[in-house]
């Protein structure tokens, strides 16, 4: 059983980047399901097959330190071990029922998007798919059920059939017709995608703005990681910034430096030198700036925001990010866990911000987030919900080092493109950097640790998806189905 679980779990992980195995998946899942169809030991099934997937999927978190690897690995381990519980129960209780056990699946994936501190959205598995052969016609329904769905109502599809094989071919229950389910289970897809179409105004509304010519400046960092340190880094990094800046020629409608690139003595909203800076080079290139950086706040805390600067080099509006890392940009806890060393490497917690922010660019709607904020969902769907034709993520990657992490990311800012059907600037300062076009695919892109620009026009679109409009919805719909099986079986089983 445990080894079960265990090479579900390597073969999880090797799916995913930088290994891109995306076929994987599916045995992966088939396996872990198989795991815990047994009534014995079912939390220690999936407590293992968690430790191992993330373990490795979140191997470049290392460089930040292994107090920051180990508790995060066990910490997954934890929540697919109560989940496996929790399964297990479910699948004696109901007798093995399909639909049970897959409210189970689409509330486990909803709860892991917001618990703990927030939720850790890392490693969805539909977003392998995105790195296989997306182009060929045999994947025509990849795209489809993003748009539909998103990358959580798609995991939940792709989790389902992994379940309906691992039920029919494992399952001790015989007597059921699985078959019978599953082709239920995809006549209400279908049935959901045409009325989707037919309700929708998306296909008659597909209004294209003008292009976008943008550059990313991707700056990097003389010592890259949370615990490297060199002389005077953070002034570097800024002069590396206005340097690759100064050596654009000709005219950009937006100029984008990703998170970290000012701050603290750099801050354009503090230091008039900084600014003055940064307003000859809009004034030069004529071009809007969105730059990312952090502010001291008092002594205890710090914002992280993402200025925007017109044309004329005036800072016009800010967004302040809203969704803090936890241990990284601030300590849960902090009086009971302060005394614990490594934790001083966090000295302030974040002031989160209130909410999106819309900034105009010519007559274009664009929003931010900003690193972590990338990975979620609701953050890149709030924006484009406010109006956002364009999303730009400023992030700093530097703590991921040479792992696949930067890729995982990158796969993460595709899917949720696909979903809202938005291109997404992803700005990294120690890269990958990458321009991802609204139907997922990555226009052009920079490797790690580059100091380079790169630049791209972009087309914008200014329809809203289904998945826009009603989120998750493909979820509860099937925890509330599920739940209505299994209350009806508990009644019967009380008369």
């Amino acid at each position: 059983m445990f080894m079960k679980a265990t090479f579900a779990g390597l073969l999880y992980f090797l799916s995913f980047p930088p290994y891109n195995f995306w076929y994987l998946i599916f045995p992966a899942l088939l396996l872990f399901y198989y795991s815990l169809l047994s009534k014995e030991k079912s939390f220690l099934s999936g407590f293992i097959f968690g430790c191992v997937a993330y373990g490795v999927i979140l191997l470049g978190i290392q460089s930040i330190g292994l107090e920051a690897w180990i508790p995060l690995t066990i910490l997954m381990g934890l929540m697919y071990g109560i989940f496996a519980k929790l399964f297990s129960y479910l699948n004696t209780k109901s007798e093995n029922n399909f639909y049970v056990l897959l409210a189970a699946l689409a509330a486990f994936d909803l709860l892991r998007a917001y618990f703990p501190f927030g939720g850790f959205p890392w490693g969805f598995p539909s977003t392998v798919l995105l790195t296989g052969p997306i182009d060929s016609p045999l994947f025509f329904e990849v795209s489809l059920y993003f748009k539909n769905f998103g990358p959580t109502g798609s995991s939940l599809l792709l989790q389902s059939f992994s379940l309906i094989i691992a039920l029919s071919v494992f399952s001790k229950n015989k007597k059921k017709n699985y078959f019978k389910s599953y082709v239920i289970f995809s006549l209400i897809i279908f049935t959901i995608i045409i009325s989707n179409y037919l309700v929708s105004d998306y296909q008659n509304t597909q209004l294209r703005t003008s292009e976008l010519n943008i550059t990313i400046v991707q700056g990097n960092s003389p010592c890259p990681g949370a615990k490297n340190r060199c002389n005077n880094e953070r002034q570097r990094i800024y002069d590396s910034h206005l340097a690759q800046t100064k050596s654009l020629n000709g005219t950009f409608d937006l100029v984008v430096w990703p998170e970290s690139s000012t701050g603290f003595s750099n801050d354009p909203g503090i230091h008039s030198v900084v600014q003055n800076d940064i307003s000859t080079e809009a004034l030069r290139l004529d071009s809007y700036f969105l730059i990312g950086g952090d502010r001291p706040v008092q002594k205890k805390y710090f914002e992280n925001y993402g200025v925007f600067i017109n044309k004329k080099g005036d800072i016009v509006d800010q967004y302040l990010k809203q969704h803090p890392v936890p241990f990284g940009e601030y300590i849960p806890f902090r009086k009971y866990l302060d005394w614990i060393p490594p934790l001083a490497l966090v000295p302030r917690d974040m002031i989160r911000g209130d909410g999106q922010k819309i900034f105009m660019v010519n007559n274009t709607r664009i929003s931010t987030v900003i690193s972590f904020e990338g990975s979620f969902q609701r953050y890149i769907r709030n924006s484009v919900l406010d109006g956002a034709e364009l999303v730009v993520i400023l992030t700093n990657q530097a703590s991921y080092g040479e792992s696949g992490m930067s890729d995982q990311f990158i796969l993460m800012s595709r899917a949720n493109a696909i979903s809202n059907e938005r291109p997404i600037v992803h700005a990294a300062i120690t890269g990958k950097s990458a321009f991802i076009d609204h139907n997922g695919k990555i226009i052009s892109k920079t490797e790690l640790f580059e100091t380079v620009s790169l630049t791209e026009k972009l087309e914008l679109k200014n329809t809203k998806t289904p998945f826009s409009k009603y989120g998750n919805y493909l979820n509860y719909i099937f925890i509330i189905y599920g739940t209505i099986i299994l209350a009806r079986r508990f009644i019967r089983l009380a008369d």
